[in-house]
């Protein structure tokens, strides 16, 4: 008999999980695309990058909207239930709010392994590859932005250069002419090709001409000198990748090992995914306590509300620790408590209501 109410509470609460995270992914994905697609259509991205940096930005948006679908599954499936009278015939029966815990707990430490995972290795993982691809894909936006047979300025004109003619994949230039004026000489070069490439570590952006000369002095002046090269790296733009390594993409062993109070915040807040979902769950069960006149969605709008308040306090939170206004110690765990004790108190708020009452 237990197993089976076990099950049918189970699927109950995972089948409107499931439901709800659809439907929040859909939305995040939604305008994230249109952010996306209004970036490819200023030049800034091109088209192709588009679709690969959504998918990777989908799978964040997955695991950090999990927790509060599965509070939201919860407080809805539980909500059909009190809704229909079946909690209390399960409660006739010898089925009390204290018993729901069993199946609903069990579900959400499983969620809980699952989005530890998913936020400690997975997240950052798909972070860093979103950064390369958003770096190379401005690179390929950059080039595209040049036209063949037309001067280019960059820098603010420190640098111009000349490209006769572009290869059709766009990631080679043929027959390059660039001047890049100095405080002391001026550099003429001239190459048969160029490519861009960028430093991973200090976000340089730098112009890769092969197979020319380069020419350096001062016009009017007879002291010129004549380099020929294999390939010569021109700066086009310092730091262009700088954020490359940000926070959400530095992996889980590093930030363990890192004193850094922003690293510590970042573990933390990771850490914080799988601590929600357990912390949620078990507010939710005495929170969506309804009379069959209330309905369904009696008490979603609270829950929604105390959601965001919850949600707000581990960014308010997160923003002291960096600040180094709270301790790594307390951090964010402190306000993984508060849920505990909203559920602890609606648990216990029957019995203090009779005493208040026969009081």
């Amino acid at each position: 008999m237990g197993s089976i109410i076990d099950r049918y509470l189970v699927r109950e609460v995972v089948l409107t999980w499931l439901a709800v995270s659809l439907v929040l992914w859909l939305i995040l994905v939604s305008a994230r695309l249109s952010r996306y697609l209004a970036q490819a259509a200023a030049g800034e991205l091109p088209g192709a990058a588009v679709f690969r940096l959504l998918g990777l930005k989908s799978v964040e948006f997955l695991v950090f909207i999990m927790p509060l679908a599965l509070f939201l599954g919860v407080m809805l499936g539980l909500g059909r239930l009190y809704k229909d009278s079946e909690m209390a015939a399960l409660a006739a029966c010898g089925v009390g709010t204290a018993r729901l815990y069993r199946p609903l707990m069990a579900l959400a430490l499983v969620a809980a392994l699952a989005l530890g995972w998913a936020a400690l290795y997975l997240v950052p993982h798909t972070a860093a590859l979103g950064y390369e691809v958003r770096v190379q894909a401005q690179q390929t936006a950059d080039i595209s932005g040049i036209g063949a047979g037309r001067f280019k300025e960059i820098r603010g004109g420190a640098v111009v250069f000349y490209v006769e003619s572009i290869s059709r994949d766009r990631s080679t230039m043929q027959k390059v002419f660039v001047h890049a004026r100095g405080e002391e000489v001026d550099r003429v070069i001239v190459a048969d090709s160029a490519y861009q490439t960028w430093d991973p570590e200090t976000g340089d952006r730098f112009l890769v001409l092969v197979d020319g000369k380069r020419y350096e002095g001062r016009p009017g002046q007879a002291d010129f000198r004549v380099l020929e090269f294999r390939q010569h790296g021109v700066l086009l733009e310092p730091g262009a990748a700088s954020g490359f390594r940000k926070e959400d993409a530095t992996p889980s062993h590093e930030l363990w090992a890192s004193s850094d109070r922003r690293q510590q915040a970042e573990l933390q807040w990771r850490l914080s995914v799988p601590l929600a979902a357990l912390a949620l769950v078990f507010m939710a069960v005495p929170l969506c306590r309804t009379t069959p006149r209330q309905g369904r969605y009696g008490r979603l709008a609270v829950g929604v509300l105390a959601f965001i308040v919850y949600y707000n306090l581990m960014g308010t939170a997160r923003v002291w620790l960096e600040q180094g206004v709270l301790p790594p110690a307390i951090g964010i765990w402190w306000v993984h408590v508060l849920p505990v004790l909203l559920g602890v108190l609606l648990l216990q708020w029957p019995r203090l209501r009779r005493r208040w009452v026969r009081a």
